[in-house]
């Protein structure tokens, strides 16, 4: 009776947690304002062709799953007459990918409540059931693991992965069994390629292997002579291979270290790290324990801590092999990301493991406690999950309403007249992921695929791509980064009119220095500049910014013909 109650409560944990991430799954599309996302789902489209990106090899696993997924829905699409052909599929994928977002969104938000499920076999693994539970609930309300659940990213993948490896490991200590082994191997080789930090996960497992020698009475030549070791280690490194055949790529780490892609520190991750640890260049030992502090809320990161010390002082084989896996990520996401890139998100492989061993302190701490004791339990529960629970209610509330960068679009498209030029944070074909998605006119895009064609052609076709379902009208785009915008001066010469600008990206920004900083001042205090619509954040890091529209008051000459200048658009 007492087990049939526990997979019920687990049962209403997994769903809940589903529910709670399947919560604005929608949000922001037709449009997606994440990078991260976009790289995702353009990697699964780009492997549909038949091309394969052998320089991306430290990132992987989830486009694998996305490819299958799109495949599904392509079948589907064709039987039901809606395409015929891949290039209808992509055609239909530019005119609007929201369907391919939520396929990938709802993918990673079941791979999040699957986590609070791999949280809770290896708490009750390696403790208790009443910790199992415990860690569940604290994953599945986790401010950080809930918000990257309902995106497309890496990370909650490869957390999830590497919570079934530690599960694996630690049955290897009590079990001996060969099958134990490979397992563990398996899934740190998934994690491995999902993202390369799960590679960390050959430290516990070592440790594990360790452990289980001792248990079995063996000595150093057993630990190198076991069977078991060298079959694990083979499963590990086919498995990698198999499924991220880039790993063998020496080139692509050359430029995986010197070119971070999509992980390098843009200007928004910029203010959001600057928001977060109250400098542009913070300490980031410091840095990654607010974040795993932020993710908690303070009375459920002060048990963490306390029960971090407590696993300490105990030392039991399934404290040491976690706190080896947890100190070990710490370590390196702290000594090696300072100035490439630093997100909190790095740290959730060490908040699962904080939180289990948080689940396990609070259950023993309930199991010395003589009289009263669900009552204590619950007091304590909501007492440790009351900010976490708040802050995903203001998340929540947000995700209801319009992001202000599409507000902002609606807004200029009503009041704008199309073919107006207007300068706007850009790459290197059009607005960034995480400003307002303006359009460019069917000439703007046309002197862009000229430009682009003989350098990057991939990047050519994708304007390609959008040119032929454009549907008319757009602006004429002067596309800047915020740290490399020019004068005000030089922008009237160009016969610029109007600045869409988010102010906190031009201030905030350690890219963007006192350049951003300048050239917002001079908008806001020049004559001949006014602002005409201000559209005000939520004060969420990641929805709804501020965003400002500023007119120039000159006369508009007619749009010119001259390329998109380079310096612009490499910078």
């Amino acid at each position: 009776m007492i087990q049939i109650r526990w997979r019920w409560l687990l049962w209403a944990l997994i769903s809940g947690a589903l529910l709670v991430r399947l919560w604005g799954a929608g949000y922001g599309l037709p449009f997606t304002y994440y990078n991260d996302e976009y790289h995702e789902v353009m990697r699964a489209l780009q492997l549909g062709t038949g091309s394969f990106n052998f320089n991306r090899n430290g990132k992987g696993g989830l486009y694998l799953v996305l490819f299958i997924e799109y495949g599904f829905y392509f079948v589907i699409l064709k039987l039901a007459g809606v395409v015929g052909t891949a290039q209808e599929f992509g055609k239909l994928f530019v005119t609007d990918p929201s369907a391919f977002y939520l396929i990938g969104r709802m993918t990673v938000a079941v791979f999040g409540a699957t986590t609070v499920a791999a949280v809770y076999f290896l708490a009750r693994q390696a403790y208790s059931t009443a910790a199992g539970l415990l860690a569940g609930l604290f994953v599945a309300l986790n401010v950080l693991h809930v918000d990257l659940s309902r995106l497309i990213g890496l990370d909650v993948l490869m957390t999830l992965l590497a919570m079934v490896s530690l599960s694996f490991g630690l049955r290897m200590i009590g079990t001996h069994r060969r099958r134990d082994y490979l397992l563990a191997a398996l899934f740190a080789a998934l994690a491995t390629t999902t993202k390369l930090p799960g590679i960390l996960l050959l430290l516990p497992l070592l440790v594990a292997h360790t452990y289980a020698v001792r248990t079995a009475s063996g000595g150093v030549r057993s630990w190198f002579g076991s069977r078991d070791f060298w079959l694990a280690a083979l499963v590990f490194a086919g498995v990698l291979v198999a499924t991220n055949p880039g790993i063998v790529n020496i080139a692509g780490y050359t430029r995986l270290f010197a070119d971070p892609g999509s992980d390098a520190l843009d200007d928004d991750a910029l203010v959001v790290m600057a928001d977060l640890a109250g400098t542009a260049s913070p300490n980031l030992y410091v840095f990654y324990l607010v974040a795993i502090r932020e993710s908690m809320g303070w009375p459920l990161f002060l048990l963490s801590i306390a029960s971090l010390a407590y696993a300490c002082w105990r030392r039991t084989p399934a404290d040491v092999v976690l706190i080896s896996y947890a100190l070990v990520n710490y370590l390196v996401i702290s000594a090696t990301t300072s100035e490439v890139a630093y997100y909190p998100r790095y740290a959730l492989p060490i908040i699962a493991v904080l939180l289990v061993l948080a689940a396990r302190g609070l259950a023993e701490l309930l199991d010395v406690v003589p009289s009263r004791r669900g009552l204590l339990a619950a007091a304590v529960i909501v007492l440790v999950l009351a900010m976490p629970v708040g802050q995903s209610i203001s998340t929540a509330k947000a995700l209801i309403q319009t992001d202000s960068r599409t507000l902002a679009r609606e807004w200029f498209e009503s009041n704008v007249p199309s073919g107006a030029r207007v300068l706007i944070e850009g790459g290197k074909i059009g607005p960034m992921r995480s400003t307002v998605p303006l359009r460019d006119t069917a000439a703007t895009m046309q002197r862009r695929i000229e430009y682009w064609r003989m350098t990057e052609p991939k990047q050519a076709q994708l304007l390609e791509y959008q040119l032929a379902v454009h549907q008319g009208g757009g602006y004429d785009l002067e596309l800047v980064r915020a740290g490399s915008v020019g004068s005000l001066d030089d922008y009237v010469a160009r016969d610029v009119e109007y600045f869409v600008v988010r102010p906190k990206v031009f201030i905030g920004s350690r890219k963007a220095g006192t350049v951003g900083a300048a050239f917002l001042e001079r908008l806001r205090s020049d004559p001949r500049v006014s602002l005409v619509k201000r559209f005000d954040g939520v004060g969420d890091a990641r929805l709804s910014p501020t965003v400002e529209i500023y007119r120039l008051h000159t006369s508009r000459s007619e749009p010119d013909s001259r390329p998109p200048e380079p310096s612009l658009l490499t910078k």
